[in-house]
């Protein structure tokens, strides 16, 4: 195991508990971040690119893939998950909303048993 990987599943282990509204904020901030490295869309997503990333992603489930094509495969994913949130936005309102009831629901049940939050 890697030196890395060890040090995530570290992080992890402790991220588990911490309180819920922290972790939630955690999950933000990542997801933040990721938004800021992926690619503005370059061009329109076309077959080309699909076929390319499907046979990239055929050589990495070989074993057969390089360092630069695995960097070509994660280009290639960030951009066609661009285009897809272009195209097909996944909608995450209600979720969003259902999620901060909960969390409301949950601090007055806390408030309520005598709790801190």
């Amino acid at each position: 195991m890697s030196t890395v990987y060890s040090e995530f599943a570290q992080v992890c282990q402790q991220v588990k508990h911490w309180p819920s509204d922290l972790r939630q904020h955690l999950a933000e901030e990542i997801a933040k971040s990721l938004a800021a490295e992926l690619p503005t869309d370059n061009g329109e997503w076309n077959d080309a690119k699909n076929e390319r990333r499907c046979e990239l992603i055929d050589k990495d489930i070989q074993g057969t893939l390089g360092a630069a094509e695995r960097r070509e495969l994660e280009l290639l994913t960030q951009e066609m998950r661009v285009h897809r949130r272009a195209v097909a936005p996944i909608p995450l309102a209600g979720a969003i909303r259902l999620h901060q009831q909960l969390l409301e629901k949950k601090w007055q049940q806390q408030q309520a048993d005598g709790e801190a939050p």
